[in-house]
């Protein structure tokens, strides 16, 4: 597809990367229009998360792109120096690139070609995708001819293996792909020197089970779904992943653990027993008839998606725990919610027995608990801390404060417990600070107290972004 040689911009004083494009297979001249639509695919994009392109120049019958030049190594080139990544790094350079094609999508550009070979990662891990060379924009005519499959068998979906046209769902397979093969150390299909039987197995055979891949192991199950009908978009995975990442921010480290938490056996047993354990009147600051209107425990960690335990574990104690002071940038949580505003508390606070959601066992009293829950956030984050059990307070206070610190308003559409078990499955919307709003399908696990409830543990079962 061309070459790369890293220049000096003699006007601006700056380096560049140079591209000059290369030709496809029956060219005998690189494609002008071919180089002119990944320039536009990328400058129209205007990413922190993409490769920008600043010029187009033909110079002796051939074609130059002036991009700018990242300092970096590619995705491919840290796996072979370093081996696979851990499920929390992955994550974290994942989020990243998933938000940069999550743009080039909302702008209906496909960029075709996501692999490691085209995640470049600095040695911060700030991730951006390169390389829109075969990118497709919603009204571009077709360029390659007929028959001609452009991009890298390996990381091709099942719709595309069999021959099918690429859509917005391939990218999320081909990102999905890409990170599944960053824990795990190859793709998910085993290199063939015959790419048509390769295209083959992955048209025809399920994607093996990840032995590395811990809490990414749903996500990656969801953005691999066989079905583009029903594999999440780029933008639930960007949320997904982020929440991930998140969450691993806030409980990676066993000294950050202690400070945050001084004396966590202590606390842990403390809270099994009462929901409410230190400040009683901070912990029924909302009245039990409130619904709440904000971010739930479960998005923050995960993000979209379907992590079900990891995310789920994830998000609910992001959600309630907040963003992590130490996390690495580009992966903020992005769950705005669309609700409006929630109901003031009462004034006066009451006791905690003297909450009908805490003294009752029943359906009704499980939706009252979350209700209250979410009524009292993000102002009552007291209240909310109260109400977690051991798990779910891993994630640290910090972290805790700092994720309510991003939400606007949260809003409860529905809190509707599972009969004959613990869980209560809830919709919820969140508008961060930034604009952004999502909305989330979330089960919530609820351990009983001798005074009511705490909140044990979350999934996040969905995960849709309104507004971005």
């Amino acid at each position: 597809m061309g070459s790369v040689w890293l220049c000096r911009d003699e006007v601006l004083g700056r380096e560049v990367a140079v591209k000059q494009v290369g030709r496809l297979p029956g060219e005998s001249a690189p494609d002008t229009a071919r180089a002119l639509r990944e320039a536009r695919s990328s400058a129209a994009l205007n990413h922190k998360n993409v490769v920008s392109v600043f010029d187009v120049v033909e110079a002796d019958s051939e074609i130059w792109l002036v991009m700018e030049y990242v300092p970096s190594r590619t995705l491919s080139e840290i796996l072979r120096e370093e081996g696979p990544l851990s499920p929390a790094r992955a994550a974290r350079i994942g989020a990243q690139v998933a938000d940069g094609l999550a743009a080039a999508h909302a702008r209906g550009t496909i960029h075709r070609d996501v692999k490691p070979g085209n995640v470049l990662v600095t040695d911060d891990d700030v991730a951006k995708i390169s390389d829109f060379g075969i990118a497709r924009t919603a009204g571009d005519q077709q360029l390659t001819s007929i028959g001609l499959m452009t991009g890298t068998p390996a990381y091709f979906s099942p719709e595309l293996a069999r021959g099918g046209d690429p859509g917005p769902a391939a990218d999320v397979w081909a990102l999905g792909a890409t990170l599944y093969a960053a824990v795990e150390g190859a793709p998910p299909y085993p290199e063939q020197r015959n790419p048509i039987a390769m295209l083959q197995t992955i048209g025809s055979q399920p994607v093996p089970v990840p032995t590395r891949a811990g809490e990414l192991t749903d996500a990656l199950a969801r953005m691999m779904d066989p079905d583009p009908k029903s594999r999440w978009t780029m933008d639930d995975a960007a949320h997904t992943l982020r929440r991930i990442a998140e969450r691993a921010a806030g409980t990676s480290g066993q000294d950050q653990k202690t400070t945050l938490i001084p004396a966590p056996s202590e606390e842990e047993t403390t809270a099994r027993t009462a929901p409410a354990p230190a400040p009683a009147p901070a912990a029924t600051a909302t009245e039990p008839t409130t619904r709440p209107r904000r971010r739930g425990l479960t998005a923050w960690l995960v993000g979209a998606a379907a992590l079900v335990v990891l995310i789920g574990a994830i998000g609910l104690a992001l959600s309630l725990g907040g963003k992590d002071p130490d996390r690495t940038a580009g992966t903020s949580p992005d769950a705005p919610s669309s609700a409006s505003p929630p109901r003031e508390s009462p004034p006066e606070s009451k006791s905690p027995s003297a909450r009908p959601s805490q003294r009752a066992t029943g359906a009704a009293a499980k939706e009252r608990f979350v209700e209250d829950y979410f009524a009292a956030m993000p102002e009552q984050t007291d209240e909310g801390w109260q109400r977690l059990a051991p798990s779910m307070r891993s994630v640290g206070r910090g972290a805790y404060e700092d994720f309510w610190g991003s939400i606007d308003e949260v809003e409860l559409e529905r809190a509707q417990a599972v009969p004959g078990g613990s869980t209560v499955d809830i919709r919820l919307t969140y508008r961060f600070d930034d604009g952004r709003v999502v909305t989330e399908e979330q089960r919530l696990t609820l351990d009983r107290t001798s005074d009511g409830f705490l909140i044990a543990d979350d999934q996040v079962l969905s995960s849709r972004t309104v507004q971005s």
